[in-house]
């Protein structure tokens, strides 16, 4: 068996609550009824429009837990804030009656009350029992974040306060002042619209996207702490019942792929999710070159060019009279033809003179886009021989250390010779390539017979 604890829901609030709004309309109107008792009508009529709110309030509670649909894309959570903006606009319309009945008697002639104590004792049972919902709707309000079940917790307050005016009015009128009931009622109107007011201003606020307080700025840092993202451009967020939803527009450098735009978004969706639990963010990754970086800015201009699909070896050169020589290697699919390929190199030729207008000359050695998969063999125990004369020569190097590895791979009638050389693990990146390429060029030399030679560095 569930514990209770377990088996209590928003849901479950809400209906004990609208069974207890029903208890007191019966006993309100009935003592109101007997007593003539315009604060205590007052109080029924009050107690009876609870009894509405609190069936819109199961009702939204109900509705604001359904899943998103097609016709819903943002889900139903809005119902809540439109339940508690009604109960609002409900309230209201009771203080506005209740006020004009109690100006009416105050200049007309008094109506006979009969201050009963059993009016007296209902009163004050009465503000306990409300003091007590009113709790517990705090409770479940904070603990499900239920807009609804916040605006009857108000909504009890507010019946405290009323419940004690028509209480002092009546003890008024036993001690011989038949004034003091109407003027009691005026008190419950004035008591009921301004809960009725703030409950309306707030419901309304997030019924046309009003930004929750301070969420936005918290966000923006939020957002703005994760490595990779460069600039926050946008971030709008509203309420929609317990959850917030939002969107942001963040800016990353222009060479991120598409995997690395992927995992930076799943990067800040974690860092928001950490800090505002309840907000459902959708997230948009926009480039952002930096203007100081050239090589980043050739990138980004190649990259606009979608036939670019790889850039790589960019050198800005800046030669004796300030201006620009941009030297890069470009990969185009295979199956191109060569004047296809030459108008893709003018193309981006005139976008990068567009970006870089003291640019004195662009060179794009063009480059096939290898095949998705190749067919090969390791022969490198067949082939030892070349193995150990690859190995030696790679020792030669005064920048190795040793020769880690030789693998030769038979691909068809190439043969691919990939090596791997130790080198000290202080020296820079820089050196590291510079010494893999000699390697590379080293070993063509001398062995003629390899098709391509990969060397890597490694500490």
């Amino acid at each position: 068996m569930a514990a209770p604890g377990r088996r209590l829901n928003p849901q479950l609030v809400a209906a004990a609550s609208l069974c207890v709004d029903a208890a007191l309309v019966l006993a309100k109107l009935t003592t109101g009824l007997l007593t003539g008792s315009l604060g205590m009508l007052s109080e029924a009529a009050h107690s009876a429009l609870d009894l509405v709110a609190s069936g819109f309030a199961l009702l939204a509670i109900r509705t604001s837990r359904k899943p998103a649909d097609p016709e819903h894309p943002y889900g139903h959570g809005r119902a809540e804030n439109l339940a508690a903006f009604g109960e609002g606009v409900i309230l209201l319309v009771t203080s506005a009656g209740i006020a004009y009945e109690g100006i009416r008697r105050l200049l007309g002639e008094p109506a006979h009350v009969d201050p009963a104590i059993y009016a007296i004792v209902l009163l004050a049972g009465t503000m306990v029992l409300e003091f007590g919902r009113y709790l517990s709707l705090r409770w479940a309000a904070r603990k499900w974040d239920s807009a609804a079940l916040a605006a009857g917790s108000q909504n009890r307050l507010a019946d405290i306060f009323s419940s004690g005016g028509v209480l002092l009015g009546l003890i008024g009128v036993r001690l011989g002042y038949p004034w003091a009931d109407a003027v009691a009622a005026l008190v419950v109107a004035v008591i009921i619209a301004r809960a009725a007011g703030l409950l309306t201003w707030r419901s309304g606020d997030i019924l046309i996207d009003r930004a929750p307080r301070g969420v936005e700025a918290s966000l923006r840092d939020a957002i703005a702490d994760v490595p990779g993202v460069r600039e926050v451009r946008s971030v709008r967020v509203r309420r929609s019942g317990p959850r917030m939803l939002g969107d942001a527009r963040v800016a990353a450098r222009p060479t991120l792929t598409v995997e690395g735009a992927q995992d930076l978004r799943s990067r800040v969706l974690a860092a928001v999710g950490d800090t505002h639990p309840s907000l459902d963010l959708s997230l948009e990754v926009e480039s952002q070159p930096d203007e100081a970086n050239l090589v980043e800015r050739i990138h980004a201009a190649a990259d606009r060019q979608g036939i670019i699909r790889d850039l790589h070896n960019v050198t800005v050169e800046k030669e004796e009279d300030g201006r620009l020589h941009l030297t890069m290697h470009a990969k185009l699919p295979g199956d191109m033809t060569l004047d296809a390929a030459a108008a893709a190199t003018e193309q981006l030729e005139s976008n990068l003179r567009g970006e870089f207008p003291d640019v004195s000359r662009v060179d794009v050695h063009l480059e096939p886009l290898e095949p998705d998969l190749v067919s090969g063999a390791d022969v490198t125990r067949r082939r030892e021989d070349l193995a150990q004369l690859i190995c030696g020569i790679v020792e030669t190097h005064p920048s190795v250390v040793r020769c880690r590895d030789v693998e030769l791979s038979e691909r068809g009638d190439r043969l691919v010779a990939h090596v791997v050389a130790q080198m000290p693990g202080g020296n820079s990146l820089e050196d590291a390539h510079r010494v893999e390429t000699e390697l590379e060029e080293r070993i063509r030399r001398a062995l003629p017979e390899l098709t391509d030679v990969v060397a890597r560095a490694t500490p």
